[in-house]
């Protein structure tokens, strides 16, 4: 198992999900995400997802923060060839496509994938 990090910056004047309601719409996020990852692994787990709201009062735009973390089975990417660049690329353009219908506007800050820690077995 490794460990995928995902970083996002979202902004637009509305959003799909109410900034209102962070725990319906990380639960919302979380559920999707683990759609997408299994797209691309075999087996999934989404340890966390932490959205954090605000609102610019110049622009007009709500903003949201967005982290995720998951642990994947690397060893069965479904994708050729099973490098970590392949697989960052890989989330990284299908969480853009995911949080895009959520959040309008999306930068993808970062996708990083860890090793799993020693002794842990998941």
């Amino acid at each position: 198992m490794c460990l995928l990090e995902v970083h996002a910056q979202c902004d637009d004047r509305f959003f799909e999900v109410s900034p209102d309601e962070v725990e319906n719409a990380e639960l919302m996020v979380e559920d999707l995400v683990s759609q997408v990852l299994l797209d691309l692994f075999d087996e999934v787990m989404v340890e966390e997802v932490a959205m954090c709201f605000s609102a610019n009062p110049y622009t007009g735009l709500q903003q949201c923060s967005i982290q995720i973390s998951a642990r994947c089975n690397c060893q069965e990417f479904i994708l050729q060839p099973r490098t970590k660049k392949n697989m960052e690329c890989a989330v990284e353009k299908n969480m853009h496509t995911l949080l895009r219908e959520l959040f309008g506007h999306v930068k993808i800050d970062s996708v990083m994938r860890c090793p799993a820690l020693a002794g842990i077995d998941w």
